[in-house]
């Protein structure tokens, strides 16, 4: 390998005559020897049937509010029946614009109990972003709440509040309804920053999903004692981990109200109260955190640019990293949506 640097090959074939038989195996065989087994099942099915083993664990934690894996199953069900009675089904597109909030996570499971995709609309997006996102996915129901209705951009899309409909959502049924699950229907779809043109719709299948979340849960690990402070936007495709990794496990999750992710006192107190064991963050959040004076909330052993970063170190794929200490484990992400 000295060689090639100091005489870099001309052609691809001469690149394999540098190296050894070992080394060729190692580079296209042992590097790439990453099959591992994960479940054939939809992302929802995995959080139902943890709502099964631990039915009174809380599940969602909001400011005063709590929510059991019992009464989130339930609640999602619910919706999920009334989205079906008004169109939604397999790989139906339904955009969500909610709070920070445990009616977020109740409508992102109730989309896909339906068999839907969800669509995440950031509340805080400029109006034209919004209306563009919501016209080329073409969603035919948005779920929202009665506080952000008005200020959605015009749309033929059936409007779903989840707060102001709920009375009538509650006559549903708490149980699952009967829905094909096929790992391969899409999840989501998730909306490019555009920085390079017009924003893209990338489309995310149950299948990926579960992938990844089952590896993460493998490495760097997270176990039902573990406590997850979300502080990451829907809109940004890494806040599925932090939702979706501890509904699995039977870990709790503590939604961070949107002042918080913006105030380093108020998030280190949240981080202080609630015993959290785990967050993950940009590295400008962590950067808020140190300047603002709350990098006691951190452990002491520094990595990177950061100083924020203790062993173990699990990558999450360029340039996003996870971290899981004794204390508060931390992660760090900067890519874009």
């Amino acid at each position: 390998m000295t060689n090639l640097i100091v005489h870099p090959a001309g052609e691809e074939d001469e690149l394999g005559q540098e190296l050894s038989e070992s080394e060729r195996r190692r580079l296209l065989i042992d590097f790439n020897d990453t099959a591992a087994p994960y479940p054939g099942e939809c992302l929802h099915e995995l959080i139902a049937e943890q709502a099964r083993r631990t039915p009174g664990t809380v599940a969602i934690e909001f400011e005063e509010e709590r929510l059991t894996y019992a009464e989130l199953e339930g609640r999602a069900s619910q919706l999920a029946h009334h989205l079906l009675e008004i169109g939604v089904g397999a790989e139906v597109l339904v955009g969500i614009c909610t709070t920070r909030s445990p009616e977020m996570v109740v409508g992102l499971l109730g989309i896909l109990k339906a068999g839907g995709a969800y669509v995440p609309i950031d509340p805080a997006y400029p109006a034209d972003r919004q209306a563009y996102m919501l016209s080329s996915s073409e969603a035919p129901v948005i779920v929202t709440q009665g506080a952000l209705r008005d200020s959605l951009p015009a749309s033929d899309a059936q409007i779903v509040c989840l707060d102001t409909d709920w009375p009538q959502i509650a006559q549903r049924p708490t149980t699952p309804p009967t829905v094909a699950a096929d790992p391969e229907q899409l999840a989501y779809v998730i909306y490019t920053s555009g920085s390079t043109g017009k924003p893209k719709g990338v489309q995310i299948s149950h299948r990926a999903l579960v992938n990844f979340i089952t590896t993460m849960r493998a490495k760097p690990g997270l176990v039902a004692e573990d406590v997850l402070v979300a502080v990451t936007t829907l809109s940004f495709d890494i806040a599925g981990l932090e939702l979706y990794l501890p509904l699995t496990t039977g870990a709790r999750v503590v939604i961070a109200p949107a002042a918080a992710t913006e105030d380093p006192r108020a998030l280190s107190a949240l981080l202080e109260r609630t015993q959290a064991t785990i967050m993950q963050a940009t590295p400008t959040t962590w950067r808020m955190l140190i300047d603002g004076g709350s990098a006691e909330v951190v452990s002491s052993e520094c990595e990177s640019e950061c100083e924020a970063i203790c062993d173990p170190v699990c990558e999450l794929g360029t340039p996003c990293v996870m971290v899981k200490s004794a204390a508060t484990s931390v992660s760090k992400s900067d890519r874009s949506a």
